[in-house]
């Protein structure tokens, strides 16, 4: 009896798949993210919670043949990245740096983008005991892993082994983990089974060195590891609790019946109520107080980029305003025009773009940054 009930105590496997890198759960992702300077000794390590869109990383219009190696990393369930996102993320691996994905689920503008196609038939179904297949990145071996939780068998039906490296197999012996190279050893890892990155695969047995070996395919001398919580945050199907209820034929009366009975309670207690006759201020200019309101909330939080980015965001409306010049790119032609209806020296005008640019690409900036790009952005407003 004292068996049974010890038993009958234990608790049962917590099963939610939520890839999550605070989670210790069987299936969150805690191990493999605290684990990454091991991997990358050399790297600062970092979380995003950023649009894609919001990295520029053309270091030849910024002027920086020296930029730093990065390694973006995206696990998690779901990874459906809109069109101008995905040109974002590819750019990234163009200039010469590492996009790591693995994803339960992939959009499609991101599988057309890449040229590949994902089983149909596999893909959808999570059974128990996954098994995988990774070839050893120093000797090229068949290395097998395996452990007795949940799976995804999704692979690629077809890739061009022309241009495309296989990295990784299913136990159908399908590839499910590829990397795609580009110009200046930027590459794109594509992986299908990010339950291998989970804390119950990691931790059973000696499964840690998939991670290694996985993860060993990035370059060693990657300088910055930034690891996505952007597309775990994103909701590109909102749930709107207002629809829901109107969608339901007695929700939706008693919804409106609420809305009516407070309605007239505002109507009636308004009128039995003499209100105070307060003194009115003068009228003050509404959009610098709260401009002044939201610079002084973003200092106090530190949060410089995004106060850079709404900066930058309000200049180009005064440009486009005040000078009728469009603000789409930001090049040579831009610069000439602005330095023309200004009456500025072309040279400041284009210390000012390279600024914006800079400050677009980071996603951290100094207090002297800032008030760097400030003073530029005020000089161009002052008369001449």
């Amino acid at each position: 009896m004292i068996g049974l009930a010890s038993c009958m105590r234990q608790k049962s496997l917590n099963k939610y798949i939520s890839l999550w890198r605070k989670d210790k759960i069987p299936y969150g992702t805690y191990y493999a993210f605290e684990n990454l300077p091991s991997i990358f000794p050399k790297a600062s390590v970092i979380t995003n919670t950023m649009s894609p869109q919001s990295f520029y990383y053309d270091s030849v219009v910024l002027g920086d043949s020296n930029s730093t190696l990065k390694a973006y990393i995206i696990i998690g369930p779901r990874v459906v990245p809109q069109e101008a996102e995905v040109e974002s993320m590819i750019r990234f691996a163009a200039s010469g740096h590492q996009l790591f994905i693995s994803s339960l689920d992939f959009g499609d503008s991101l599988l057309d983008a890449l040229h590949l196609q994902i089983s149909d038939s596999l893909s959808r179904g999570i059974s128990d005991s996954l098994q995988l297949n990774l070839f050893d990145p120093v000797h090229h071996q068949a290395l097998q892993y395996l452990y007795p939780g949940s799976r995804r068998d999704a692979y690629f039906v077809s890739i061009d082994t022309g241009h495309t490296q296989v990295l990784g197999t299913n136990y159908l012996g399908k590839p499910d983990f590829i990397r795609i190279p580009f110009r200046h050893g930027g590459a794109i890892f594509v992986h299908l089974a990010p339950l291998a990155f989970s804390n119950f695969f990691l931790l059973h047995r000696q499964n840690k060195s998939y991670y290694d070996f996985a993860l060993s395919y990035l370059p060693r001398e990657t300088t910055v590891v930034i690891w996505d919580d952007y597309f775990r945050y994103e909701r590109r199907n909102d749930f709107s609790a207002l629809q829901f209820l109107l969608s339901n034929r007695s929700l939706k009366w008693a919804f409106w019946l609420v809305v009516g009975l407070f309605l007239l309670l505002y109507i009636f207690d308004s009128k039995r109520k003499q209100r105070a006759l307060l003194s009115i201020a003068p009228p003050g200019n509404a959009s610098v107080d709260f401009v002044r309101t939201v610079g002084r909330l973003y200092l106090q939080q530190k949060n410089n980029h995004n106060l850079a980015l709404k900066m930058i965001t309000a200049f180009l409306e005064q440009v486009r305003s005040a000078y009728l010049i469009p603000t789409s790119e930001l090049n040579d032609g831009f610069s000439k025009k602005l330095a023309l209806r200004t009456g500025r020296d072309p040279e400041i005008i284009r210390k000012l773009v390279g600024s914006i640019h800079g400050a677009r690409m980071k996603t951290e900036l100094t207090d002297q940054e800032l008030m760097d790009l400030h003073k530029q952005m005020e000089l161009i407003n002052k008369p001449v």
